[in-house]
């Protein structure tokens, strides 16, 4: 996914609950090619961008253009003429689940912050994005089954779990990283990482080990805005751009980056 400046303090909180979120959200939904209508559209990324942002300190005024992709999706590195995050979805037809896995990721990307530097440690952020995609889903799969967008869609809340099952179900290297470990496999295929950032399986199936601990503790997404508070030199390291997001915390989240920092063997330098 293409990354992108993100200015300070653009997120939005929604620590009072749904309300809050949907008041300080706006959409701007194009529904040409979906075969869905806007209203829908607009219902489905909001459920699922709401399970990370509500967890999230900012401020309002978020806007998110939405569109029809069809090469994957993506959110643009250059925002629209009125400051609005371009995102394109490659999606349609009612399927629900898979515009919840794909708007959700982007979101994520939104909350990291990133910029058009040094893409060495890309691979890092598409796995946090990978998480809250499945994050997404499985909250979204409780929350819907009493309290869904529009009634007759309560049915469709097993659907976004089991969606968010298959995907793990499909990450193979899982398997390989519960023999050996994370740190071994991160070990392993570093070199591999920094030059192929969107390996669906590679980072897919670390996403599945840090899903347990966003899911413990859901105010963790609020760390994931300061991901990129600079810009990365060519030729950072995974444990420079980790010390880079500890420093750059707010203390209550510096225990949390630690912990993935141990969670991957690195050892991090100096605060």
């Amino acid at each position: 996914m293409t990354r992108f400046v993100l200015p300070p303090l653009i997120l939005v909180v929604c620590i009072a609950g749904r309300a809050v979120a949907e008041d300080r959200v706006r959409f701007l939904v194009d529904p040409t090619g979906f075969n869905d209508g806007r209203a829908d559209i607009e219902a489905v990324c909001r459920s699922a961008g709401r399970q990370i942002w509500r967890h999230v300190e900012g401020t309002d005024g978020l806007v998110i253009e939405v569109a029809k992709g069809n090469d994957g999706p993506i959110t643009f590195f250059k925002r629209g003429e009125n400051g609005e995050f371009r995102v394109r979805l490659d999606t349609g037809g009612q399927a629900w689940s898979q515009y919840a896995y794909q708007f959700s990721h982007e979101v994520c990307h939104v909350l990291a912050g990133g910029s058009d530097d040094d893409a060495g440690n890309l691979w890092f952020e598409e796995t946090l994005c990978e998480t809250a995609s499945l994050y997404s889903l499985r909250r979204m799969s409780e929350e819907w089954r009493s309290d869904a967008p529009y009634g007759n869609w309560r049915s469709y809340a097993p659907s976004l779990g089991d969606y968010a099952a298959n995907v793990i179900r499909g990450r193979d290297d899982f398997l390989v990283i519960a023999r050996v470990g994370l740190p071994a496999y991160y070990r392993k295929h570093a070199d591999y990482l920094r030059e192929h950032p969107t390996d669906r399986d590679k980072n897919g199936a670390m996403a599945v080990v840090l899903l347990a601990m966003f899911e413990r503790e859901p105010e963790r997404w609020g760390a994931v805005r300061w991901l990129n508070p600079t810009p990365s030199p060519e030729g950072e390291t995974f444990a420079e751009y980790l010390t880079k997001w500890r420093n750059a915390v707010p203390e209550k989240h510096t225990a949390f980056v630690e912990q993935v920092a141990e969670l991957y063997g690195v050892t991090l330098g100096d605060r």
